[in-house]
Protein backbone atom coordinates (compact mmCIF):
# COMPACT_ATOMS: atom_id res chain seq x y z
CA UNK A 1 0.00 0.00 0.00
CA UNK A 2 1.25 3.37 -1.13
CA UNK A 3 2.89 5.63 2.42
CA UNK A 4 2.92 9.12 2.22
CA UNK A 5 4.85 11.97 3.86
CA UNK A 6 1.91 13.70 4.72
CA UNK A 7 1.02 12.17 8.64
CA UNK A 8 3.70 15.46 10.08
CA UNK A 9 1.68 17.98 12.14
CA UNK A 10 1.89 21.28 9.69
CA UNK A 11 4.93 23.52 10.16
CA UNK A 12 5.10 27.15 8.82
CA UNK A 13 6.25 27.68 5.35
CA UNK A 14 7.57 30.10 2.82
CA UNK A 15 5.23 28.98 -0.09
CA UNK A 16 1.65 27.30 0.11
CA UNK A 17 -0.12 25.58 -2.16
CA UNK A 18 -3.98 25.26 -1.19
CA UNK A 19 -5.21 22.59 -2.99
CA UNK A 20 -3.45 19.62 -4.27
CA UNK A 21 -5.79 18.52 -7.26
CA UNK A 22 -3.82 18.58 -11.07
CA UNK A 23 -2.31 21.85 -10.97
CA UNK A 24 -1.08 21.84 -7.09
CA UNK A 25 1.40 19.65 -7.81
CA UNK A 26 2.41 21.47 -10.43
CA UNK A 27 2.71 23.99 -8.92
CA UNK A 28 4.52 22.77 -5.92
CA UNK A 29 7.00 21.27 -8.15
CA UNK A 30 7.82 24.11 -10.08
CA UNK A 31 8.09 26.20 -7.08
CA UNK A 32 10.60 23.64 -4.89
CA UNK A 33 12.91 23.74 -7.80
CA UNK A 34 13.40 27.52 -7.67
CA UNK A 35 12.69 28.68 -3.91
CA UNK A 36 13.41 24.96 -2.28
CA UNK A 37 10.59 24.11 0.85
CA UNK A 38 7.03 24.34 -0.24
CA UNK A 39 3.20 22.82 1.34
CA UNK A 40 0.59 22.01 0.09
CA UNK A 41 -2.81 21.44 2.19
CA UNK A 42 -5.37 19.88 0.74
CA UNK A 43 -8.78 19.23 2.69
CA UNK A 44 -9.64 15.75 0.68
CA UNK A 45 -8.30 12.46 1.25
CA UNK A 46 -5.77 11.37 -0.21
CA UNK A 47 -7.09 9.46 -3.20
CA UNK A 48 -4.03 7.10 -3.53
CA UNK A 49 -5.35 5.57 -0.68
CA UNK A 50 -8.67 4.34 -2.71
CA UNK A 51 -9.29 0.78 -2.96
CA UNK A 52 -8.87 -0.20 -6.29
CA UNK A 53 -11.58 0.62 -8.65
CA UNK A 54 -13.07 2.86 -6.79
CA UNK A 55 -11.75 6.02 -8.63
CA UNK A 56 -13.65 8.29 -11.07
CA UNK A 57 -13.65 7.27 -14.38
CA UNK A 58 -13.94 11.18 -15.72
CA UNK A 59 -11.43 11.69 -18.54
CA UNK A 60 -9.45 14.65 -18.89
CA UNK A 61 -7.83 16.16 -22.27
CA UNK A 62 -4.06 16.77 -23.02
CA UNK A 63 -2.83 19.23 -25.45
CA UNK A 64 0.28 21.24 -26.72
CA UNK A 65 -0.14 23.54 -23.48
CA UNK A 66 -0.57 20.98 -20.85
CA UNK A 67 3.09 18.87 -22.62
CA UNK A 68 4.88 21.32 -22.29
CA UNK A 69 4.33 21.70 -18.66
CA UNK A 70 4.47 18.42 -18.18
CA UNK A 71 7.53 18.54 -20.62
CA UNK A 72 9.58 20.83 -18.23
CA UNK A 73 8.88 18.74 -15.10
CA UNK A 74 10.19 15.72 -16.67
CA UNK A 75 6.92 13.71 -16.45
CA UNK A 76 6.08 13.34 -20.46
CA UNK A 77 7.18 10.06 -21.01
CA UNK A 78 5.04 8.60 -17.25
CA UNK A 79 2.05 10.52 -18.81
CA UNK A 80 2.23 9.54 -22.00
CA UNK A 81 1.78 5.63 -21.36
CA UNK A 82 -1.68 6.33 -19.13
CA UNK A 83 -3.09 8.25 -22.43
CA UNK A 84 -5.06 7.32 -25.34
CA UNK A 85 -4.42 9.35 -28.42
CA UNK A 86 -7.76 10.83 -30.23
CA UNK A 87 -7.07 12.12 -34.00
CA UNK A 88 -11.05 13.37 -34.07
CA UNK A 89 -14.16 13.26 -32.71
CA UNK A 90 -17.21 11.54 -34.35
CA UNK A 91 -21.03 12.76 -33.91
CA UNK A 92 -23.43 10.11 -34.04
CA UNK A 93 -26.52 11.84 -35.32
CA UNK A 94 -30.30 11.15 -34.85
CA UNK A 95 -30.76 10.10 -38.42
CA UNK A 96 -28.27 6.87 -37.82
CA UNK A 97 -25.29 9.14 -40.07
CA UNK A 98 -22.25 10.08 -38.63
CA UNK A 99 -20.02 13.20 -39.25
CA UNK A 100 -16.27 12.54 -37.99
CA UNK A 101 -14.08 16.12 -37.32
CA UNK A 102 -10.20 15.95 -37.24
CA UNK A 103 -8.92 17.79 -34.34
CA UNK A 104 -6.02 19.04 -36.52
CA UNK A 105 -5.62 19.55 -40.25
CA UNK A 106 -2.26 17.56 -40.31
CA UNK A 107 -3.91 14.66 -37.90
CA UNK A 108 -1.96 15.04 -34.57
CA UNK A 109 -3.80 13.64 -31.95
CA UNK A 110 -4.97 14.99 -28.66
CA UNK A 111 -4.21 12.69 -25.31
CA UNK A 112 -7.08 11.63 -23.07
CA UNK A 113 -6.23 10.22 -20.01
CA UNK A 114 -8.14 9.55 -16.79
CA UNK A 115 -7.93 12.22 -14.17
CA UNK A 116 -7.84 9.48 -11.64
CA UNK A 117 -4.51 7.99 -12.61
CA UNK A 118 -2.96 11.17 -13.87
CA UNK A 119 -3.37 12.79 -10.32
CA UNK A 120 -1.78 10.03 -8.35
CA UNK A 121 0.89 10.68 -10.86
CA UNK A 122 1.03 13.78 -10.07
CA UNK A 123 1.03 13.14 -5.98
CA UNK A 124 3.97 10.69 -7.16
CA UNK A 125 6.06 13.23 -8.48
CA UNK A 126 5.49 15.87 -5.83
CA UNK A 127 5.89 13.91 -3.58
CA UNK A 128 9.38 12.63 -4.87
CA UNK A 129 10.27 16.26 -5.19
CA UNK A 130 13.10 17.56 -2.97
CA UNK A 131 11.16 20.26 -0.71
CA UNK A 132 7.59 19.52 -1.13
CA UNK A 133 5.29 18.53 1.44
CA UNK A 134 1.75 17.10 0.84
CA UNK A 135 -0.70 17.50 3.54
CA UNK A 136 -3.99 15.86 3.08
CA UNK A 137 -7.50 16.20 5.33
CA UNK A 138 -6.07 19.90 5.82
CA UNK A 139 -8.72 21.92 5.39
CA UNK A 140 -7.42 26.20 5.04
CA UNK A 141 -10.50 27.83 6.42
CA UNK A 142 -9.40 31.08 6.33
CA UNK A 143 -6.42 33.18 4.74
CA UNK A 144 -5.00 36.45 6.03
CA UNK A 145 -2.85 37.60 3.25
CA UNK A 146 -1.77 40.68 5.55
CA UNK A 147 0.06 38.60 8.37
CA UNK A 148 0.42 36.43 6.01
CA UNK A 149 -1.29 33.24 7.41
CA UNK A 150 -3.47 30.35 7.52
CA UNK A 151 -6.19 28.91 9.61
CA UNK A 152 -5.70 25.35 9.15
CA UNK A 153 -8.03 22.25 10.00
CA UNK A 154 -6.68 19.31 11.48
CA UNK A 155 -9.28 16.50 12.38
CA UNK A 156 -11.57 18.89 15.35
CA UNK A 157 -8.75 21.52 15.85
CA UNK A 158 -7.46 24.51 13.98
CA UNK A 159 -4.06 26.46 14.03
CA UNK A 160 -2.80 29.35 12.24
CA UNK A 161 -0.24 29.03 10.19
CA UNK A 162 2.26 31.28 8.97
CA UNK A 163 3.80 31.96 5.48
CA UNK A 164 5.23 33.92 3.13
CA UNK A 165 3.21 33.53 -0.23
CA UNK A 166 -0.12 31.63 -0.82
CA UNK A 167 -1.24 29.93 -4.19
CA UNK A 168 -5.18 29.57 -3.99
CA UNK A 169 -5.05 25.79 -6.42
CA UNK A 170 -8.03 24.78 -4.67
CA UNK A 171 -11.34 25.46 -7.05
CA UNK A 172 -14.39 26.85 -7.61
CA UNK A 173 -14.77 26.55 -3.31
CA UNK A 174 -11.68 28.63 -2.96
CA UNK A 175 -10.51 29.94 0.18
CA UNK A 176 -8.05 31.60 -0.79
CA UNK A 177 -10.23 33.83 -3.58
CA UNK A 178 -12.73 34.05 -0.28
CA UNK A 179 -9.90 36.26 1.03
CA UNK A 180 -9.31 38.34 -2.08
CA UNK A 181 -13.30 38.65 -2.23
CA UNK A 182 -13.43 39.74 1.53
CA UNK A 183 -10.58 42.80 0.45
CA UNK A 184 -12.46 43.95 -2.28
CA UNK A 185 -12.29 41.33 -5.73
CA UNK A 186 -15.29 40.72 -7.32
CA UNK A 187 -16.49 37.14 -8.29
CA UNK A 188 -18.86 35.70 -10.09
CA UNK A 189 -19.75 31.99 -8.85
CA UNK A 190 -22.23 30.07 -11.26
CA UNK A 191 -23.65 26.94 -12.24
CA UNK A 192 -23.93 25.63 -15.54
CA UNK A 193 -27.75 24.82 -16.74
CA UNK A 194 -26.58 21.26 -17.27
CA UNK A 195 -25.03 18.34 -14.56
CA UNK A 196 -23.72 15.13 -16.12
CA UNK A 197 -23.06 11.24 -14.46
CA UNK A 198 -20.27 9.52 -15.61
CA UNK A 199 -21.07 6.06 -17.60
CA UNK A 200 -18.39 3.50 -18.53
CA UNK A 201 -20.02 1.17 -21.40
CA UNK A 202 -18.62 -1.14 -24.41
CA UNK A 203 -18.48 0.56 -27.87
CA UNK A 204 -17.55 -2.40 -29.25
CA UNK A 205 -18.46 -1.16 -33.10
CA UNK A 206 -16.81 1.89 -32.28
CA UNK A 207 -13.03 3.12 -33.12
CA UNK A 208 -10.71 3.80 -30.08
CA UNK A 209 -8.90 6.20 -32.04
CA UNK A 210 -11.86 8.97 -32.06
CA UNK A 211 -13.86 10.55 -28.98
CA UNK A 212 -17.56 9.80 -30.08
CA UNK A 213 -20.18 12.11 -29.25
CA UNK A 214 -24.22 11.61 -29.75
CA UNK A 215 -25.88 15.40 -29.46
CA UNK A 216 -29.70 15.30 -28.92
CA UNK A 217 -30.18 19.05 -28.47
CA UNK A 218 -30.70 19.56 -25.10
CA UNK A 219 -28.72 16.59 -24.22
CA UNK A 220 -25.38 14.90 -24.67
CA UNK A 221 -23.66 11.94 -24.41
CA UNK A 222 -20.01 11.92 -24.94
CA UNK A 223 -17.26 8.48 -24.71
CA UNK A 224 -13.61 8.56 -24.13
CA UNK A 225 -11.52 5.02 -24.68
CA UNK A 226 -9.87 4.39 -21.86
CA UNK A 227 -6.25 3.21 -21.59
CA UNK A 228 -7.08 0.55 -18.69
CA UNK A 229 -9.20 -1.27 -20.37
CA UNK A 230 -11.24 -1.84 -23.77
CA UNK A 231 -13.94 -0.33 -22.14
CA UNK A 232 -15.08 3.19 -22.81
CA UNK A 233 -15.39 6.40 -20.23
CA UNK A 234 -18.53 8.00 -20.98
CA UNK A 235 -20.75 11.27 -19.39
CA UNK A 236 -24.46 12.37 -20.28
CA UNK A 237 -25.55 15.77 -19.68
CA UNK A 238 -29.06 16.75 -19.13
CA UNK A 239 -30.27 19.77 -18.05
CA UNK A 240 -30.85 20.58 -14.65
CA UNK A 241 -33.87 22.00 -14.73
CA UNK A 242 -37.01 21.97 -17.02
CA UNK A 243 -38.75 19.18 -18.77
CA UNK A 244 -37.68 16.37 -20.06
CA UNK A 245 -35.02 15.64 -20.79
CA UNK A 246 -33.60 16.70 -17.37
CA UNK A 247 -32.44 15.55 -13.82
CA UNK A 248 -35.48 17.44 -12.63
CA UNK A 249 -37.64 15.45 -14.71
CA UNK A 250 -36.60 12.04 -13.75
CA UNK A 251 -35.31 11.86 -10.23
CA UNK A 252 -34.73 7.96 -9.70
CA UNK A 253 -32.83 5.53 -11.57
CA UNK A 254 -35.68 3.78 -13.59
CA UNK A 255 -36.88 6.96 -14.39
CA UNK A 256 -33.75 8.00 -15.76
CA UNK A 257 -32.92 4.94 -17.63
CA UNK A 258 -35.97 5.64 -19.27
CA UNK A 259 -34.66 9.23 -20.59
CA UNK A 260 -31.93 8.46 -21.56
CA UNK A 261 -33.23 5.42 -23.55
CA UNK A 262 -35.83 7.97 -25.00
CA UNK A 263 -32.83 10.90 -25.30
CA UNK A 264 -30.14 7.73 -26.87
CA UNK A 265 -32.27 5.03 -28.18
CA UNK A 266 -29.06 3.51 -29.99
CA UNK A 267 -26.99 3.66 -27.07
CA UNK A 268 -29.16 2.48 -24.21
CA UNK A 269 -29.55 -1.34 -25.52
CA UNK A 270 -26.00 -1.85 -25.35
CA UNK A 271 -25.37 -0.65 -21.50
CA UNK A 272 -27.24 -3.64 -19.63
CA UNK A 273 -26.54 -2.30 -16.17
CA UNK A 274 -27.72 1.35 -17.62
CA UNK A 275 -30.54 1.64 -14.73
CA UNK A 276 -27.51 0.80 -12.23
CA UNK A 277 -25.22 3.27 -12.82
CA UNK A 278 -27.63 5.74 -13.31
CA UNK A 279 -29.21 4.91 -9.95
CA UNK A 280 -25.69 4.64 -7.99
CA UNK A 281 -23.36 7.25 -9.94
CA UNK A 282 -23.57 10.98 -8.25
CA UNK A 283 -24.87 13.79 -10.33
CA UNK A 284 -22.30 16.48 -10.49
CA UNK A 285 -23.00 20.18 -11.60
CA UNK A 286 -20.54 22.39 -13.60
CA UNK A 287 -19.30 25.14 -11.58
CA UNK A 288 -18.33 28.18 -13.45
CA UNK A 289 -16.23 30.90 -11.66
CA UNK A 290 -14.74 34.34 -12.72
CA UNK A 291 -12.97 36.62 -11.23
CA UNK A 292 -12.22 40.92 -11.68
CA UNK A 293 -8.99 40.07 -9.17
CA UNK A 294 -6.26 37.35 -9.30
CA UNK A 295 -3.91 38.38 -7.09
CA UNK A 296 -3.23 40.40 -3.86
CA UNK A 297 0.75 42.36 -3.55
CA UNK A 298 3.24 39.79 -3.74
CA UNK A 299 1.32 37.72 -1.02
CA UNK A 300 -1.60 35.46 -2.82
CA UNK A 301 -2.51 34.55 -5.89
CA UNK A 302 -5.34 32.24 -7.67
CA UNK A 303 -4.72 30.12 -10.37
CA UNK A 304 -6.80 27.37 -12.35
CA UNK A 305 -10.75 26.73 -11.23
CA UNK A 306 -10.32 29.14 -8.50
CA UNK A 307 -10.05 32.20 -10.37
CA UNK A 308 -11.48 30.82 -13.92
CA UNK A 309 -13.13 27.22 -14.02
CA UNK A 310 -15.38 27.02 -17.32
CA UNK A 311 -17.28 24.20 -19.16
CA UNK A 312 -15.30 20.75 -20.00
CA UNK A 313 -15.98 21.04 -23.51
CA UNK A 314 -12.97 22.22 -25.13
CA UNK A 315 -10.97 19.99 -22.62
CA UNK A 316 -8.32 22.98 -21.93
CA UNK A 317 -9.72 23.23 -18.38
CA UNK A 318 -6.54 21.65 -16.84
CA UNK A 319 -4.61 23.17 -20.19
CA UNK A 320 -5.08 26.49 -18.96
CA UNK A 321 -4.63 25.93 -15.68
CA UNK A 322 -1.04 24.13 -16.21
CA UNK A 323 -0.19 27.42 -18.31
CA UNK A 324 -1.31 29.70 -15.65
CA UNK A 325 1.64 27.73 -13.71
CA UNK A 326 4.02 28.20 -16.39
CA UNK A 327 2.91 31.93 -16.66
CA UNK A 328 3.28 32.62 -12.84
CA UNK A 329 6.83 30.73 -12.39
CA UNK A 330 7.72 32.72 -15.90
CA UNK A 331 6.79 35.94 -14.42
CA UNK A 332 8.69 35.21 -11.04
CA UNK A 333 12.02 34.04 -13.15
CA UNK A 334 12.05 37.49 -15.00
CA UNK A 335 10.56 39.48 -12.47
CA UNK A 336 12.64 38.49 -9.41
CA UNK A 337 10.39 40.08 -7.46
CA UNK A 338 6.92 38.55 -6.22
CA UNK A 339 5.04 41.73 -6.18
CA UNK A 340 5.67 42.80 -9.96
CA UNK A 341 5.52 39.00 -10.70
CA UNK A 342 2.12 38.63 -9.74
CA UNK A 343 1.24 41.30 -10.96
CA UNK A 344 2.22 40.83 -14.10
CA UNK A 345 0.91 37.21 -14.21
CA UNK A 346 -2.76 38.99 -13.76
CA UNK A 347 -2.18 41.07 -16.48
CA UNK A 348 -1.08 38.08 -19.03
CA UNK A 349 -3.86 35.61 -18.05
CA UNK A 350 -6.62 37.55 -17.30
CA UNK A 351 -8.18 37.93 -20.66
CA UNK A 352 -6.78 34.79 -22.33
CA UNK A 353 -9.11 32.94 -19.10
CA UNK A 354 -11.80 35.07 -19.90
CA UNK A 355 -11.79 34.11 -23.44
CA UNK A 356 -11.33 30.52 -22.93
CA UNK A 357 -14.04 30.26 -20.74
CA UNK A 358 -16.42 31.51 -23.51
CA UNK A 359 -15.33 29.48 -26.13
CA UNK A 360 -15.54 27.05 -23.89
CA UNK A 361 -19.55 27.56 -23.34
CA UNK A 362 -19.54 27.34 -27.32
CA UNK A 363 -18.08 24.49 -27.89
CA UNK A 364 -21.05 22.96 -25.86
CA UNK A 365 -23.80 24.88 -28.25
CA UNK A 366 -21.90 23.40 -31.21
CA UNK A 367 -21.21 19.71 -30.02
CA UNK A 368 -25.16 19.58 -28.51
CA UNK A 369 -26.68 21.01 -31.98
CA UNK A 370 -29.13 19.31 -34.17
CA UNK A 371 -28.05 20.04 -37.76
CA UNK A 372 -29.57 23.80 -38.32
CA UNK A 373 -29.66 24.66 -42.41
CA UNK A 374 -28.89 28.07 -41.49
CA UNK A 375 -26.18 27.28 -39.70
CA UNK A 376 -24.81 24.94 -41.17
CA UNK A 377 -24.19 27.50 -44.72
CA UNK A 378 -22.08 29.62 -42.47
CA UNK A 379 -19.94 26.16 -41.36
CA UNK A 380 -19.38 25.14 -45.09
CA UNK A 381 -18.70 28.98 -45.98
CA UNK A 382 -15.66 28.82 -43.23
CA UNK A 383 -14.62 25.47 -43.80
CA UNK A 384 -14.36 26.30 -47.43
CA UNK A 385 -11.89 29.62 -46.42
CA UNK A 386 -10.11 27.46 -43.95
CA UNK A 387 -9.07 24.69 -46.64
CA UNK A 388 -8.67 27.62 -49.14
CA UNK A 389 -6.25 29.50 -47.53
CA UNK A 390 -4.80 27.31 -44.33
CA UNK A 391 -2.22 29.63 -43.24
CA UNK A 392 -4.44 32.49 -43.21
CA UNK A 393 -7.43 31.02 -41.71
CA UNK A 394 -6.83 28.06 -38.72
CA UNK A 395 -9.63 26.42 -36.97
CA UNK A 396 -10.58 27.67 -33.27
CA UNK A 397 -9.84 23.74 -32.21
CA UNK A 398 -6.54 23.52 -33.56
CA UNK A 399 -5.50 27.37 -32.09
CA UNK A 400 -6.45 26.30 -28.64
CA UNK A 401 -5.23 22.27 -28.48
CA UNK A 402 -2.11 22.73 -30.83
CA UNK A 403 -0.45 25.70 -29.95
CA UNK A 404 0.49 28.02 -27.33
CA UNK A 405 -0.97 31.03 -29.10
CA UNK A 406 -3.12 33.31 -26.67
CA UNK A 407 -6.58 32.05 -26.12
CA UNK A 408 -7.84 36.06 -26.37
CA UNK A 409 -5.93 36.19 -29.78
CA UNK A 410 -7.40 32.61 -30.91
CA UNK A 411 -10.93 34.15 -30.10
CA UNK A 412 -10.74 37.67 -31.66
CA UNK A 413 -9.32 35.45 -34.84
CA UNK A 414 -12.39 33.68 -34.85
CA UNK A 415 -14.89 35.78 -34.63
CA UNK A 416 -13.02 37.36 -37.48
CA UNK A 417 -13.44 34.48 -39.57
CA UNK A 418 -17.19 33.95 -38.85
CA UNK A 419 -17.66 37.69 -39.76
CA UNK A 420 -16.62 36.89 -43.00
CA UNK A 421 -18.43 33.80 -43.68
CA UNK A 422 -21.58 35.95 -42.51
CA UNK A 423 -21.00 38.64 -44.96
CA UNK A 424 -19.90 36.21 -47.77
CA UNK A 425 -23.01 34.33 -47.42
CA UNK A 426 -25.40 36.81 -47.03
CA UNK A 427 -23.72 38.88 -50.71
CA UNK A 428 -22.57 36.40 -52.72
CA UNK A 429 -24.73 33.02 -51.04
CA UNK A 430 -23.13 29.50 -50.68
CA UNK A 431 -19.54 29.24 -51.00
CA UNK A 432 -19.87 25.47 -52.47
CA UNK A 433 -20.93 27.14 -56.00
CA UNK A 434 -18.03 30.15 -55.85
CA UNK A 435 -14.75 28.95 -57.92
CA UNK A 436 -11.87 29.51 -55.74
CA UNK A 437 -11.11 32.30 -57.54
CA UNK A 438 -13.88 34.38 -57.19
CA UNK A 439 -14.07 33.09 -53.50
CA UNK A 440 -10.18 34.76 -52.73
CA UNK A 441 -11.88 37.74 -54.77
CA UNK A 442 -14.83 37.92 -51.92
CA UNK A 443 -12.34 37.88 -48.92
CA UNK A 444 -10.05 40.65 -50.68
CA UNK A 445 -13.12 42.71 -51.24
CA UNK A 446 -15.03 41.79 -47.72
CA UNK A 447 -11.92 42.87 -46.17
CA UNK A 448 -11.15 45.78 -47.68
CA UNK A 449 -14.61 46.92 -46.95
CA UNK A 450 -14.03 46.19 -43.44
CA UNK A 451 -10.82 48.55 -43.14
CA UNK A 452 -12.89 51.02 -45.25
CA UNK A 453 -15.65 51.07 -42.49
Amino acid sequence: MHVSRTSAPVAGSGIVVVGAGLAGPVAAMYLARRFGRVTVLERRGDPRHLPAGQGRSLMVILSERGWRVLRELGLEEAVRRICVPLAARCGHLPDGSTVVTPYSRDGAPIWAVERYRLHCLLLDAAEAEPGVRLHFERPVRAVDPEEPKLLVGAGTSERWIPCRHVLGCDGVHSAVRAALVARGARERVSTLELAYQEIVLDLPSCDRGLMHYWPAGDALFGAFPLASSPRFAGSVFFRREGPRPSYAAAVDGPALARQFAETFPGLAAGIPDLREQLATKPVSAVRLTRCDRWVLGGTAALVGDSCHAMAPFMGQGMNCAFEDVRTLVSCLDREQDWERAFTAYERIRRRDADAITDISYQHYRTMSRLPDPRHEAEEAVARRLVALMPHRFVPLYERCAFSEESYSSALAEERRLRALARRILSRHGPAADLPDAHLRACVTQEENAGRAS
